[in-house]
């Protein structure tokens, strides 16, 4: 009996020895995460330097030097003071002195606070091939309608009867009145019943 007792207590320290435990000091395995952790972003790059500013070019290039040019300062006449207003269609006709075919130069203006400074030039010629020099007729008329080929009775306006292009310091008055309704047949020559100097 003692050798069964014996033999037993040897199996038993035997079994309890070949369990294996895991160390103490060794952690316990981590299930790894399905979303790992983000990597630092880098710091976004710097903005694009703009390119320099670029400087406008005008349309219609620099302006015409003063001899190439004609003008001055429009004047409205007291007595028609009740005959023009703010925002009235004004027509400024350019001729050469003496001439019958179409007009130099042609402006569309407004009127507004007068005196109205102005100034004519090669731009502003109707048929480009004609030099835009010598002594002219300069015309302003207030068209109440805005349209050209008329004149109608009660339209202001003025006129200088001969200057030189070149001569920019011109006072041009504001200060007769269309006496008849008119309306024109073609662009040469004056009509009948428009004053001298009437465009």
């Amino acid at each position: 009996m003692k050798n069964l007792s014996a033999l037993a207590g040897l199996l038993f320290l035997g079994a309890a020895c070949s369990k294996s435990t895991p160390p103490a000091d060794k952690p316990a395995g981590l299930t790894p995460s399905a979303n790992p952790p983000p990597a630092a972003s880098a710091p976004p790059p710097p903005p694009a330097t703009p390119p320099p500013a670029q400087e406008k070019v005008e349309e219609m290039g620099s302006a015409p030097p003063a001899a190439e040019t004609i003008g001055g300062k429009i004047v409205l006449a007291p007595a028609r003071k009740n005959d023009v207003k703010k925002g009235d269609n004004m027509f400024l006709i350019a001729r050469k002195v003496g001439g019958m075919g179409p007009p130099l130069a042609v402006q569309r203006l407004q009127a507004g606070d007068f005196p109205m400074a102005f100034t004519l030039s090669k731009r502003d010629s109707m048929v480009p091939s004609i030099p835009f020099e010598g002594e002219i007729t300069i015309t302003l008329r207030v068209d109440k309608d805005g349209d050209p080929m008329t004149r109608k009775k009660g339209d202001v306006f003025g006129s200088i009867p001969s200057a030189k292009i070149g001569k920019n310091d011109l006072v041009l008055t504001l200060d007769q009145l269309q006496t008849e309704d008119v309306t024109l047949g073609g662009m040469g020559g004056r009509p009948p019943g428009l004053p001298p100097g009437h465009p």
